[in-house]
């Protein structure tokens, strides 16, 4: 759409001429009804929702098949991209009626990156909007971030927890421990760029002094017991979808990929310089004259690239437990992102201005040793959609369709005019936030329920909104909270905010929290299911009483409660917060 063509038609819908509306609260209770009968059967088909709040639906066959009108074609709906590998997901989009604009245009419905975003950027979003990343979402996707966090955990809370890393060291600091550790376990060793992906800058070496020390690297202990598929070494391709941080809302998706090495892996170490027997990247691999691709989208277990199912279907029939190895990769994910939330919450309350604006897609890369042991290898912070096979195309759509969905894309035309209003934090103001949000009808339930008792207007949003989310999880399985999360997981949570600890910091010391967002929805999502509380929770207030607190402290205009100098001067740094990061015989299931 020309710069042009996109002025004339903003003067068009300030002048509420030729525009259709749709019922949502962003109209300030305006609602028109869509004039011909078609259209009304085009919303029922492609929205999902109430009047209150609509959300466009996605689905894969719209690629083959596109409908000839659809919600976001009515409502002019647009999106923007920015560095980004982005192909499959335009078609997809245009299938659906969104048309792309120029990136000088503000008004929007979805902004898909490839990179970090700047704060403007992030307080600038409006109620409707969404984008794929959240702030500072580079401490769980940077390599050595990401090792530093967990390293963090480990110190804290004990290494048995959080033992799913390779030994790991980041260059130049971490050179003497590496070459003293070299003594104890001796190589080889993996050396990986804190910032590449598709295996762009990784080499393997057998002793420390092949380590570059010039730039910032990780040099992980490389695992030499594979697991071998028809003696070939693979890896695992996880998506994982958050939608929000606090509360933590955790989606892994029911479909992945399996990576093949092309080359037969050996023993020993005289084929280290060979990436096609080590490295199970495709992007590398593809080059290799024994690459195989398959036509058939149906084909799942032939070829360099397998389903995950087809994977899991071959271990059972090979007597594998592979619910547990499941479960194992589950627990992996979620103590991933519980050791790097911390740091991104505090990033979303200074910089992200409406609670639903953020969601991110991740892609967890998994390697399964011979003990049937996962390790986690790296996350991704933008998986790539490029499609070099059918079976590529056919589960990448299926899971950008459902991803879509799942954030709930809201059925507003952008360039409908609102009155301007100024910035104000995540973290300020919550009830008026709301105000503004979309939400659901909450079915009634039982006063005998105890979580379904005094419930708030924000708490009543809240879990109308986690619903509405659940509903639309198409492929994506909830894996956060869910029945046993908080069982096994509060141990990592704040018990005052419920916010993922870190190490020794307190958020609530920066920002002042009076909710727990975390322990409300298990308490209220599974509420027969007894929640066990730590010593130091047995003081921990009921989130409706917090709420309730809160509003009479505004109410009485009692003044704040005094902050330490030690609090004010953490609350000024984390107000400087970049978000933009600078740092023996193997055992082989041989198939035949």
């Amino acid at each position: 759409m020309t710069k042009l063509a996109y002025k004339r038609r903003a003067e068009k819908a300030l002048n509420m001429e030729n525009c259709y509306y749709y019922p949502c609260p962003l109209t300030d209770g305006i609602s028109q009804s869509i004039e011909a009968s078609s259209k009304s059967q085009v919303f029922e088909e492609w929205t999902a929702g109430t009047s209150r709040n609509t959300v466009l639906k996605f689905r894969r066959s719209a690629l083959s098949k596109p409908p000839p009108e659809t919600p976001a074609n009515i409502l002019h709906m647009t999106f923007k991209t920015q560095q980004a590998e982005t192909k499959l997901l335009i078609a997809l989009l245009h299938s659906h009626g969104l048309q792309e604009v120029a990136q000088e245009i503000s008004e929007f419905n979805l902004l898909w990156t490839g990179v970090h975003l700047k704060p403007q950027i992030l307080r600038a979003m409006t109620v409707h909007q969404r984008v794929n990343h959240f702030p500072r979402s580079y401490e769980l996707t940077r390599k050595d971030r990401l090792y530093k966090n967990i390293e963090k955990m480990q110190h804290v809370k004990g290494l048995k927890h959080f033992n799913f890393l390779p030994l790991t060291f980041v260059m130049p600091e971490g050179f003497r421990d590496l070459t003293t550790s070299h003594y104890r376990h001796r190589g080889p060793w993996i050396i990986k760029p804190v910032a590449s992906s598709r295996g762009r800058g990784i080499h393997i070496v057998n002793s420390p002094e092949d380590v570059p020390l010039e730039e910032p690297v990780v040099v992980a202990k490389y695992i030499e017991n594979p697991l071998l598929i028809n003696g070939r070494k693979c890896d695992l391709r996880i998506y994982v979808a958050v939608t929000s941080y606090d509360p933590l809302m955790i989606y892994m998706y029911e479909e992945g990929f399996v990576r093949f090495a092309t080359v037969k892996y050996t023993v020993g170490r005289k084929n280290l310089w060979n990436s096609c027997m080590h490295l199970c990247n495709s992007s590398i691999n593809k080059h290799h004259s024994d690459y195989i691709r398959t036509d058939d989208p149906d084909a799942e277990d032939v070829g360099s690239k397998w389903t995950l199912s087809a994977l899991l279907r071959l271990l059972r029939s090979s007597n594998v437990d592979t619910e547990s190895l499941m479960l194992q990769i589950e627990d992996i994910v979620i103590k991933s992102i519980l050791a790097t939330a911390h740091p991104i919450v505090a990033a979303c309350k200074l910089f992200v201005p409406h609670s639903n604006c953020c969601f991110e897609l991740y892609g967890f890369d998994i390697l399964v040793d011979s003990d049937l042991k996962p390790w986690l290898l790296e996350v991704n912070l933008s998986p790539s959609l490029g499609c070099d096979s059918p079976l590529d195309t056919k589960i990448k759509s299926a899971m950008l369709a459902d991803l879509l969905t799942l954030v709930g894309l809201p059925a507003v035309d952008p360039m409908v005019s609102r009155p301007a209003t100024k910035y104000r934090p995540y973290s300020a103001f919550v009830s008026r936030r709301e105000k503004l949000e979309d939400s659901l009808a909450l079915p009634r339930m039982k006063k005998s329920t105890a979580s379904a008792t005094a419930l708030s207007p924000d708490e009543s949003r809240l879990i109308r909104n986690v619903r509405a989310q659940y509903e639309r999880r198409g492929g994506f399985n909830r894996i956060f909270p869910s029945a046993d999360t908080w069982k096994r997981y509060s141990m990592y949570l704040d018990q005052t905010t419920g916010i993922p600890i870190s190490g020794n910091s307190n958020l609530s010391s920066v920002i002042p929290m009076t909710h727990n967002y975390n322990y409300f929805l298990h308490q209220y999502l599974f509420p027969d299911i007894a929640l066990p509380l730590s010593s130091k929770s047995s003081k921990l207030r009921p989130y409706s009483q917090m709420n309730s607190i809160s509003s009479r402290r505004v109410k009485k205009k009692e003044a704040p409660p005094k902050i330490s100098k030690t609090s004010k001067r953490a609350s000024e740094v984390l107000s400087t917060i970049s978000l933009n990061g600078t740092s023996k015989k193997l055992p082989t299931l041989q198939i035949v």
